[in-house]
Protein backbone atom coordinates (compact mmCIF):
# COMPACT_ATOMS: atom_id res chain seq x y z
CA UNK A 1 0.00 0.00 0.00
CA UNK A 2 2.69 2.34 0.66
CA UNK A 3 4.41 1.18 -2.28
CA UNK A 4 1.76 1.99 -4.40
CA UNK A 5 1.45 5.96 -2.87
CA UNK A 6 4.80 6.52 -3.58
CA UNK A 7 4.20 5.82 -7.25
CA UNK A 8 1.12 7.82 -7.62
CA UNK A 9 3.38 10.66 -5.86
CA UNK A 10 5.98 10.16 -8.52
CA UNK A 11 3.51 10.18 -11.35
CA UNK A 12 1.48 13.23 -9.94
CA UNK A 13 4.93 15.05 -9.80
CA UNK A 14 5.91 14.54 -13.17
CA UNK A 15 2.23 15.44 -14.84
CA UNK A 16 2.53 18.89 -12.57
CA UNK A 17 6.16 19.19 -13.44
CA UNK A 18 4.93 19.06 -17.47
CA UNK A 19 1.81 21.36 -16.79
CA UNK A 20 4.36 23.99 -15.22
CA UNK A 21 6.55 23.53 -18.12
CA UNK A 22 3.87 23.52 -20.80
CA UNK A 23 2.71 27.20 -19.19
CA UNK A 24 5.59 28.73 -18.81
CA UNK A 25 6.54 27.85 -22.79
CA UNK A 26 2.85 29.14 -23.74
CA UNK A 27 3.55 32.62 -22.05
CA UNK A 28 6.85 32.91 -23.31
CA UNK A 29 5.43 32.77 -27.05
CA UNK A 30 2.44 35.18 -26.30
CA UNK A 31 4.57 37.17 -24.92
CA UNK A 32 6.83 36.91 -27.88
CA UNK A 33 3.80 38.02 -30.49
CA UNK A 34 2.89 40.72 -28.39
CA UNK A 35 5.93 42.23 -28.69
CA UNK A 36 6.04 41.79 -32.18
CA UNK A 37 2.89 43.02 -32.58
CA UNK A 38 2.89 46.67 -30.62
CA UNK A 39 6.54 47.25 -31.43
CA UNK A 40 7.55 50.21 -33.55
CA UNK A 41 8.91 50.22 -36.65
CA UNK A 42 12.52 51.88 -37.35
CA UNK A 43 10.92 53.96 -40.51
CA UNK A 44 7.42 55.23 -39.40
CA UNK A 45 5.53 55.73 -42.86
CA UNK A 46 5.31 58.75 -44.00
CA UNK A 47 1.97 60.71 -43.97
CA UNK A 48 -0.31 60.95 -47.08
CA UNK A 49 0.20 64.33 -48.79
CA UNK A 50 0.36 65.81 -52.17
CA UNK A 51 3.49 67.92 -51.18
CA UNK A 52 5.92 67.99 -53.80
CA UNK A 53 8.85 66.39 -53.08
CA UNK A 54 12.14 68.50 -52.25
CA UNK A 55 15.16 68.67 -53.83
CA UNK A 56 17.00 70.26 -51.61
CA UNK A 57 18.55 67.68 -49.02
CA UNK A 58 17.36 68.76 -45.68
CA UNK A 59 14.39 71.34 -47.02
CA UNK A 60 11.20 70.09 -45.14
CA UNK A 61 8.69 72.91 -46.62
CA UNK A 62 7.13 72.88 -49.88
CA UNK A 63 4.64 73.97 -52.09
CA UNK A 64 1.65 71.37 -52.40
CA UNK A 65 0.71 70.53 -55.51
CA UNK A 66 -2.84 71.00 -57.18
CA UNK A 67 -5.24 68.22 -57.46
CA UNK A 68 -5.19 68.88 -61.35
CA UNK A 69 -1.68 69.80 -61.61
CA UNK A 70 -1.31 66.93 -64.77
CA UNK A 71 -3.03 67.70 -67.57
CA UNK A 72 -3.63 64.68 -70.27
CA UNK A 73 -3.17 66.28 -74.02
CA UNK A 74 -4.95 64.80 -76.70
CA UNK A 75 -3.20 62.50 -78.70
CA UNK A 76 -1.60 63.73 -81.58
CA UNK A 77 0.83 62.19 -84.31
CA UNK A 78 4.08 61.77 -84.65
CA UNK A 79 4.87 64.67 -87.21
CA UNK A 80 1.69 67.00 -85.51
CA UNK A 81 4.83 66.38 -82.37
CA UNK A 82 7.51 66.95 -84.07
CA UNK A 83 6.15 69.77 -86.04
CA UNK A 84 5.14 71.44 -82.68
CA UNK A 85 8.75 70.84 -80.96
CA UNK A 86 10.64 72.72 -83.98
CA UNK A 87 8.05 75.46 -83.35
CA UNK A 88 9.02 75.85 -80.23
CA UNK A 89 12.46 77.20 -80.84
CA UNK A 90 11.03 79.57 -83.66
CA UNK A 91 9.08 83.25 -83.23
CA UNK A 92 8.49 83.88 -86.21
CA UNK A 93 5.39 82.46 -88.46
CA UNK A 94 6.23 80.29 -91.38
CA UNK A 95 6.72 82.16 -94.45
CA UNK A 96 5.35 80.81 -97.57
CA UNK A 97 5.36 82.15 -101.40
CA UNK A 98 3.22 81.03 -104.59
CA UNK A 99 4.73 78.87 -107.14
CA UNK A 100 2.71 78.44 -110.10
CA UNK A 101 5.92 78.02 -112.32
CA UNK A 102 7.78 75.36 -109.77
CA UNK A 103 8.13 73.03 -113.24
CA UNK A 104 9.72 76.12 -115.27
CA UNK A 105 11.82 77.13 -111.62
CA UNK A 106 12.77 73.41 -110.98
CA UNK A 107 14.47 73.34 -114.42
CA UNK A 108 16.43 76.57 -113.95
CA UNK A 109 17.05 75.88 -110.24
CA UNK A 110 18.84 71.87 -111.73
CA UNK A 111 20.57 74.13 -114.31
CA UNK A 112 21.99 76.55 -111.57
CA UNK A 113 23.13 74.22 -109.28
CA UNK A 114 25.13 72.52 -111.97
CA UNK A 115 26.43 75.14 -112.96
CA UNK A 116 27.48 76.10 -109.03
CA UNK A 117 28.76 72.77 -108.14
CA UNK A 118 30.52 72.24 -111.67
CA UNK A 119 31.76 75.75 -112.68
CA UNK A 120 31.59 78.35 -110.10
CA UNK A 121 32.91 76.30 -106.80
CA UNK A 122 36.08 75.08 -108.62
CA UNK A 123 36.37 78.39 -110.44
CA UNK A 124 36.35 80.15 -106.87
CA UNK A 125 38.72 77.45 -105.56
CA UNK A 126 40.76 78.29 -107.98
CA UNK A 127 40.76 82.04 -107.89
CA UNK A 128 41.13 81.71 -103.56
CA UNK A 129 44.11 79.62 -104.54
CA UNK A 130 46.19 82.24 -106.06
CA UNK A 131 45.00 85.39 -104.55
CA UNK A 132 46.18 86.35 -100.96
CA UNK A 133 42.97 86.89 -98.88
CA UNK A 134 44.16 90.71 -97.98
CA UNK A 135 43.25 91.34 -102.17
CA UNK A 136 39.82 89.50 -102.09
CA UNK A 137 38.74 91.68 -98.94
CA UNK A 138 40.28 94.64 -100.32
CA UNK A 139 38.64 93.84 -103.73
CA UNK A 140 35.24 93.14 -101.26
CA UNK A 141 35.50 96.13 -99.54
CA UNK A 142 35.52 98.31 -102.89
CA UNK A 143 32.78 96.88 -104.24
CA UNK A 144 30.38 97.64 -101.22
CA UNK A 145 31.66 100.57 -101.01
CA UNK A 146 30.85 101.81 -104.70
CA UNK A 147 27.17 99.91 -104.05
CA UNK A 148 26.75 103.09 -101.56
CA UNK A 149 24.22 105.09 -103.67
CA UNK A 150 21.97 102.11 -103.90
CA UNK A 151 21.83 101.59 -100.07
CA UNK A 152 21.45 105.47 -99.51
CA UNK A 153 18.48 105.87 -101.47
CA UNK A 154 16.72 103.06 -100.48
CA UNK A 155 16.96 103.49 -96.84
CA UNK A 156 15.76 107.58 -97.71
CA UNK A 157 13.06 105.86 -99.82
CA UNK A 158 12.13 103.97 -96.45
CA UNK A 159 12.06 107.30 -94.49
CA UNK A 160 15.41 105.57 -92.44
CA UNK A 161 17.12 109.05 -92.38
CA UNK A 162 19.26 108.39 -89.14
CA UNK A 163 20.34 104.94 -91.19
CA UNK A 164 20.99 107.29 -94.42
CA UNK A 165 22.98 109.45 -92.93
CA UNK A 166 25.52 106.57 -91.50
CA UNK A 167 25.79 105.15 -94.74
CA UNK A 168 26.41 108.55 -96.02
CA UNK A 169 29.39 109.43 -93.04
CA UNK A 170 30.67 105.41 -93.94
CA UNK A 171 31.38 106.53 -97.67
CA UNK A 172 33.25 109.06 -96.66
CA UNK A 173 35.31 107.69 -94.28
CA UNK A 174 36.21 104.64 -96.55
CA UNK A 175 36.77 106.34 -99.50
CA UNK A 176 39.00 108.95 -97.64
CA UNK A 177 40.97 106.83 -95.37
CA UNK A 178 40.17 103.70 -96.20
CA UNK A 179 42.19 104.40 -99.69
CA UNK A 180 39.00 104.60 -102.34
CA UNK A 181 36.88 101.78 -100.53
CA UNK A 182 39.95 99.13 -100.18
CA UNK A 183 40.09 99.75 -96.49
CA UNK A 184 37.04 99.08 -94.54
CA UNK A 185 37.77 101.69 -91.58
CA UNK A 186 34.08 102.59 -90.81
CA UNK A 187 33.91 99.07 -89.63
CA UNK A 188 35.42 99.76 -86.46
CA UNK A 189 33.06 102.33 -85.63
CA UNK A 190 30.66 102.47 -83.63
CA UNK A 191 26.98 104.47 -85.42
CA UNK A 192 24.56 106.37 -84.08
CA UNK A 193 21.99 103.75 -85.26
CA UNK A 194 22.69 100.17 -85.94
CA UNK A 195 22.91 99.73 -89.80
CA UNK A 196 23.17 96.35 -91.48
CA UNK A 197 26.38 95.96 -93.15
CA UNK A 198 23.72 94.59 -96.05
CA UNK A 199 22.38 97.39 -96.42
CA UNK A 200 19.07 98.07 -98.50
CA UNK A 201 17.77 97.32 -101.86
CA UNK A 202 14.73 97.89 -103.45
CA UNK A 203 13.21 94.82 -103.23
CA UNK A 204 13.43 95.40 -99.25
CA UNK A 205 11.94 99.09 -100.12
CA UNK A 206 8.71 97.20 -101.96
CA UNK A 207 8.46 94.83 -99.04
CA UNK A 208 8.46 97.36 -96.59
CA UNK A 209 6.27 99.16 -98.70
CA UNK A 210 3.72 96.35 -98.35
CA UNK A 211 4.12 94.97 -101.72
CA UNK A 212 3.93 91.31 -101.59
CA UNK A 213 5.97 89.19 -103.58
CA UNK A 214 3.76 87.55 -106.34
CA UNK A 215 4.99 83.97 -107.46
CA UNK A 216 8.40 82.74 -107.04
CA UNK A 217 11.19 82.59 -109.76
CA UNK A 218 14.19 81.07 -110.50
CA UNK A 219 16.37 82.87 -112.78
CA UNK A 220 19.32 81.42 -114.51
CA UNK A 221 22.94 82.16 -112.27
CA UNK A 222 21.19 84.42 -110.46
CA UNK A 223 18.75 82.07 -108.51
CA UNK A 224 15.71 82.66 -106.16
CA UNK A 225 13.65 85.58 -106.90
CA UNK A 226 10.32 86.85 -107.21
CA UNK A 227 7.82 89.25 -108.86
CA UNK A 228 8.51 91.92 -106.49
CA UNK A 229 12.15 90.95 -106.19
CA UNK A 230 12.74 91.58 -110.40
CA UNK A 231 11.24 94.50 -110.03
CA UNK A 232 13.33 95.47 -107.73
CA UNK A 233 17.09 94.46 -109.58
CA UNK A 234 15.63 96.62 -111.94
CA UNK A 235 15.13 99.40 -109.40
CA UNK A 236 18.91 98.70 -108.11
CA UNK A 237 20.32 98.59 -111.76
CA UNK A 238 20.00 103.21 -111.97
CA UNK A 239 21.92 103.30 -108.65
CA UNK A 240 24.23 101.07 -109.31
CA UNK A 241 27.81 102.37 -110.02
CA UNK A 242 28.43 100.69 -113.32
CA UNK A 243 25.19 102.45 -114.45
CA UNK A 244 26.95 106.03 -113.92
CA UNK A 245 29.67 104.94 -115.93
CA UNK A 246 28.12 103.50 -118.40
CA UNK A 247 26.31 106.43 -119.33
CA UNK A 248 28.94 108.91 -118.68
CA UNK A 249 32.45 107.09 -120.21
CA UNK A 250 30.14 105.43 -122.94
CA UNK A 251 31.22 101.92 -121.68
CA UNK A 252 30.08 98.78 -123.50
CA UNK A 253 27.48 97.31 -121.77
CA UNK A 254 29.01 94.16 -121.70
CA UNK A 255 31.94 95.58 -120.46
CA UNK A 256 30.13 96.88 -117.13
CA UNK A 257 28.32 93.71 -116.84
CA UNK A 258 31.71 91.75 -117.11
CA UNK A 259 33.40 94.26 -114.33
CA UNK A 260 29.72 93.22 -112.30
CA UNK A 261 30.30 89.93 -112.56
CA UNK A 262 33.88 89.86 -111.47
CA UNK A 263 32.85 91.61 -108.45
CA UNK A 264 30.52 89.70 -107.66
CA UNK A 265 32.65 86.12 -108.18
CA UNK A 266 34.80 87.81 -105.96
CA UNK A 267 32.01 87.40 -103.13
CA UNK A 268 30.77 83.77 -103.84
CA UNK A 269 33.16 82.83 -100.42
CA UNK A 270 29.93 84.17 -98.88
CA UNK A 271 27.45 82.50 -100.73
CA UNK A 272 28.60 79.22 -101.83
CA UNK A 273 29.12 77.56 -97.99
CA UNK A 274 25.37 78.33 -97.45
CA UNK A 275 24.39 77.26 -100.53
CA UNK A 276 26.11 74.01 -100.41
CA UNK A 277 25.07 73.38 -96.58
CA UNK A 278 21.67 73.64 -97.44
CA UNK A 279 22.11 71.78 -100.86
CA UNK A 280 23.67 68.80 -99.00
CA UNK A 281 21.08 68.32 -95.65
CA UNK A 282 17.94 68.96 -98.02
CA UNK A 283 15.65 66.01 -98.78
CA UNK A 284 14.22 67.95 -101.52
CA UNK A 285 17.03 71.01 -102.25
CA UNK A 286 14.34 73.13 -104.61
CA UNK A 287 11.85 72.83 -101.72
CA UNK A 288 14.37 74.02 -98.99
CA UNK A 289 16.62 76.91 -100.99
CA UNK A 290 13.05 78.27 -102.00
CA UNK A 291 11.55 78.32 -98.42
CA UNK A 292 15.08 79.23 -96.89
CA UNK A 293 15.22 82.16 -99.43
CA UNK A 294 11.64 83.63 -98.77
CA UNK A 295 12.39 83.33 -95.06
CA UNK A 296 15.88 85.53 -95.29
CA UNK A 297 14.15 87.90 -97.81
CA UNK A 298 11.51 88.45 -94.75
CA UNK A 299 13.73 88.88 -92.34
CA UNK A 300 15.95 91.72 -93.95
CA UNK A 301 12.37 93.37 -94.69
CA UNK A 302 11.91 93.47 -91.37
CA UNK A 303 15.18 94.31 -89.97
Amino acid sequence: MEKQHTVLGKVLFLVLLFALSLGAGLTAQAAENEGAVTARPIVANPPKSNAAPSSVYGQTSSKSLPMDGIVVKENKSLDMQIEDELDDYDDEPVQSIADPLEGWNRFWFGFNDIFYVYVAKPAYTAWETITPHQVREGLSNFWHNLLFPMRFVNNLLQFRFMEAGVEFARFIANSTAGMGGFIDVAKYKKPVVPVHPEGEDFGQTLGRWGIPHGCYLVWPFIGPSSVRETFGWAGDYFAYPGFAVGYAWKAPWYVISGIEVGFFFNDLDDVLPTYMSIRDAAVDPYIMMREAWVRYRAIQVAR
